[in-house]
């Protein structure tokens, strides 16, 4: 086992300097960079250049890769990071996959695929010493020496010095560092600097070890994916023993499995990517840099087209791909090809468009659609329809496998585990007899053969697929109207907004992880129709970022941003060339256009409004003025709208209860036993000063964070047992500090969400599908709301333009909506004038007397508390510390020591203790 364990720290040194460099710039930032590979890749091929081609002395050729190159990718992303900081996360991985496709792309048109280039190994290849019988070269004592003297120098600079400080500091807030006259860009760039060096380092250190190919170095790099996810992507040290075990793991299983054709004879090429996803499964918290949780809104609503003219384009579009076989000629198969296409980002657009989750694993459900098709098709003569929803079927199962790191780390980590799982399944199953064998002859994809309609011909396939591509594309834009559309929409705004409506938003993942993964096989099987005889190498894993990266440059709703995005992955190459160059050349042009798309302000992505003028006035949309409801389509622009529906009043004195509430975070206690009451039917107040713990009380009631201890009752119901979308289906409400608005919808789409969300419970059926009962309630309630909130005039506007007093009545009215007993109102006049304050406080006012619920009111604006409030609760430091009337509040001396540090009553204090507790 020697030479195995010796050869396996030797690979696991480069891959843990890697992974270094990776989590050192992610916790700077607060961006991953998925690039980190492809920098290596591109180091290595440098090195080569310099070294091998141009017979320059390794040392300076190495120094110029790994600070010259490393150098300059670090500046150029420091940039785009600087850039990418304030955006969304589908922004941030098209950055950084921009930035990859990019160089993969470079580097592919210079040194095309061919004949192995190596690199001969340049440190010293003597023996240094011997372990037992073993000989240590010495190159491979200077690859660890290396590693472990930069891990530990890392390691220093970040706990130790100035500016490891300043490091760990800008990525929590980079403008209270540069109060304190430090730069956070300075900051930043030297560690995007050290990232980059490390990436390089790793590439020129590599790329002795195997032939130079830029596919196979940049996922070999990302092996140090796995590594920092062991250091939970923030411990530098713990993250270079993940990369030592991962390379020595990794040369034992070769060991014993180099001969296994089975699933073993992957595993050594396949350990990182299994423990990259069995961290994401197992592991109890994943810490994310704060930088990421802060997202720029939208200043500028969206543009529609109006209907006549998408009724138009519709048609075109129609009329032409019904002509295409008599115009198509030659091409006829690169068409049949972009219909197959057009459903795949149709599925994928579910995900990244309409929920804004980002799966890197498309081209993996297609590959296991194209290989399960085959086997029922050929090896079993299953009928050709019932293979195929039987393919689409097969993925279903795995798509809800990926799912489950949607549930438990939204965001990055389902990034990292799909694309982990592309790598996986490449490596592992493309090889096995029930997918594409280990010959490398592929599997056979027939066409239907239906009697005397002949559809195995160019023609008749290409029809089928067309027929097949409409149905997709309307049972997507079904979707996209539908219930689980909205509140997928919702989810990629404010997952927990979604939540606090009542929407089980976990059930909404794996619903459309199920129905994306079922889409995606079923356009595999009608892609690979048009070639007959496939293999996995046409389902390479990097293939899947070049589909992300598509669908996101592409403008358009459903279903023209598929449209376009497969005309730019089948159609621009086909009719510019047929040879690999073409490829490569689009491959960096989708890069470059990736991160140029990404670092544009959202406004200037925006279509131009001379020519939006001059469309609306070409063609003037159709209907009046006056917002329409999202759920039925029911006009609401009046002044009152139809009757409402009243909301029934529960009994005398019902409403929420807290008995002894605790809440500990490590050894604080944040809330430490608050015992409260708020009846329906009235206002009661939480007030303290800031860091008393009132919103902590707030998520423990609503199911956003665990008690240590307590109970919570609504309605002598207890809640403990349900999580955040049970609590508030149960008839508990709450708006946010920070508001969780869906900026992307319009006031009464996030307004009817109040209501419509309570209705997506666990059966899945339901965010599929509603009833009549259903939408006649939510129109009704999203009525009755927009007027007694008064948002009447703002109802059609994008909530991402409205003003921050605008944004609160939205809020609100999204809560009165809802079926709820019991509002949890977390400052909600937070940003107002007095006079909007004062409004504000009559509409509270009105609702409880208009709809008969309790509101449970943390708020600052003690004028607003006295005037609105029938009770007030009084916390410090998580402790209850007064309750009485608005009078009482006022006049007790420990409220006052709490609020202005005046300790001179110290008697008082505790006489007032004793009383709350007896």
């Amino acid at each position: 086992m020697l030479p195995y364990l010796v050869a396996g720290l030797t690979t696991g040194s480069i891959f843990a300097l890697a992974a270094v460099g990776l989590v050192l710039s992610y916790k700077t930032s607060g961006i991953f960079n998925f690039a980190h590979g492809s920098i290596a890749s591109a180091s290595a091929f440098l090195f080569y250049f310099l070294h091998v081609q141009h017979d320059m002395a390794w040392p300076l050729a190495a120094c110029i890769c790994v600070l010259g190159g490393g150098a300059v990718f670090g500046f150029v992303l420091e940039g785009v990071a600087r850039r990418l900081a304030a955006t969304p996360l589908t922004m941030k991985v098209l950055g950084t996959v921009g930035i990859l496709l990019a160089i993969q792309g470079c580097i592919e048109l210079t040194y095309r695929p061919g004949p192995d280039r190596e690199v001969p190994q340049f440190l010293p290849t003597g023996t240094a010493f011997h372990l037992a019988t073993t000989a240590i070269a010495g190159y491979r004592l200077i690859i660890f020496i290396v590693a472990l003297a930069a891990v530990i120098a890392l390691t220093v600079l970040f706990r130790v010095t100035t500016i490891g400080l300043a490091m760990r500091a800008v990525v929590d807030d980079p403008q209270l560092l540069d109060v304190a006259a430090t730069n956070p860009v300075r900051v930043r760039r030297y560690a995007w600097l050290i990232g980059s060096a490390t990436a390089a380092a790793s590439g020129v250190l590599l790329a002795p070890l195997l032939p130079l190919d830029a596919t196979t170095m940049t996922f070999l790099v990302v092996t140090a994916f796995g590594a920092a996810a062991i250091g939970g992507f923030t411990n530098l040290p713990v993250t270079y023993l993940g990369g030592l075990g991962i390379g020595v793991g990794q040369a034992l299983l070769q060991k014993y499995f180099i001969n296994s054709s089975g699933l073993a004879g992957g595993l050594s090429g396949s350990l990182p990517f299994l423990v990259l996803f069995v961290v994401l499964l197992v592991a109890p918290r994943l810490r994310r840099p704060s930088t990421a949780t802060f997202v720029q809104r939208m200043s500028l609503p969206r543009w529609r087209p109006p209907a006549t003219i998408q009724l138009v384009g519709i048609v075109s579009v129609l009329v032409l791909l019904v002509f295409v076989p008599q115009l198509a000629g030659v091409h006829i198969a690169d068409w049949t090809r972009f219909l197959a296409d057009a459903v795949l980002f149709l599925s994928l657009g579910l995900l990244v468009r309409m929920s804004g989750q980002v799966s890197l694993a498309h081209i993996s459900f297609m590959a296991i659609g194209v290989a399960g098709f085959s086997h029922l098709a050929v090896d079993h003569h299953w009928p050709w329809l019932l293979a195929l929803l039987a393919a689409g079927i097969i993925a279903v199962p795995i798509g809800a496998v990926l799912a489950i790191p949607a549930i438990r780390f939204p965001g990055l980590y389902l990034a990292l585990a799909t694309l982990g799982f592309g790598i996986l399944l490449q490596q592992m199953f493309y090889s096995q007899s029930y997918m594409f064998g280990g010959f490398g002859l592929g599997v056979s994809i027939p066409r239907p053969q239906l009697g005397w309609l002949d559809l195995s011909s160019d023609n008749g396939y290409y029809y089928l697929v067309l027929v097949i591509a409409i149905a997709v594309a309307a049972v997507v834009v079904t979707i996209d109207r539908s219930r689980l559309g909205r509140i997928l929409r919702a989810m990629g705004d404010s997952s927990t907004g979604v939540a606090a409506s009542g929407a089980s938003i976990n059930i909404s993942r794996v619903l459309v992880f199920c129905l994306s993964a079922f889409l995606a096989a079923i356009a595999g099987v009608l892609d690979a129709g048009t070639i007959g005889v496939v293999g996995g190498d046409g389902y390479q894993p990097i293939l899947s970022l070049q589909l992300f990266a598509l669908i996101m440059l592409t403008v358009g709703r459903t279903p023209w941003y598929a449209i376009l995005a497969a005309a730019g992955q089948v159609l621009l190459p086909a009719y510019i060339s047929t040879g690999a160059t073409v490829g490569y050349a689009l491959t960096t042009a989708f890069g470059l256009g990736a991160i140029l798309f990404a670092i544009t302000p959202a406004s200037s992505r925006q279509v131009p409004v001379a020519v939006r003028e001059f469309i609306d006035r070409r063609a003037p949309r159709i209907g009046r003025p006056g917002h329409r409801d999202p759920s039925s389509g029911t006009s609401t622009g009046s002044a009152r709208g139809p009757e409402p529906a009243r909301v029934v009043r529960v009994a005398a004195g019902a409403g929420l209860s807290v008995t002894k509430l605790s809440v500990q975070y490590g050894g604080v206690h944040a809330v430490d036993g608050v015992s409260l009451g708020a009846e329906v039917g009235k206002i009661t107040g939480l007030i303290g000063p800031n860091g008393a713990g009132k919103t902590t009380v707030f998520n423990a009631c609503s199911g956003m964070v665990h008690p240590a201890s307590g109970a919570v009752l609504l309605n002598s119901r207890p809640l403990t047992r349900l999580a955040a979308p049970g609590r508030a289906r149960r008839g508990l409400g709450r708006t946010f500090q920070q508001m969780e608005l869906f900026d992307s919808l319009t006031a009464s789409e996030n307004i009817a969400l109040g209501c419509e969300g309570g209705f997506a419970g666990w059966n899945p059926l339901d965010h599929l599908f509603s009833r009549q009962s259903q939408r006649s309630e939510v129109a009704s309630r999203t009525t009755e709301a927009i007027e007694l909130c008064g948002v009447t005039g703002i109802a059609d506007e994008l909530v991402g333009a409205l003003s921050t007093g605008q944004r609160r009545l939205v809020e609100l009215a999204r809560c009165v909506a809802g079926r709820f007993d019991v509002l949890l109102l977390d400052e909600p006049s937070s940003g107002l004038d007095p006079l909007e304050t004062e409004r504000f406080g009559q509409i509270l006012s009105r609702i409880v007397a208009e709809r008969g619920v309790g509101i449970l009111l943390i708020e600052h604006d003690m004028t607003l508390v006295n005037r609105i409030c029938d009770y007030i609760y009084v916390i410090d430091f998580g402790r209850p510390i007064f309750q009485g009337t608005a009078d009482q509040v006022g006049a007790s001396q420990v409220v006052r020591a709490a609020y202005l540090g005046d300790d001179e009553s110290p008697d008082m204090r505790d006489i007032e203790m004793n009383v709350i507790q007896a």
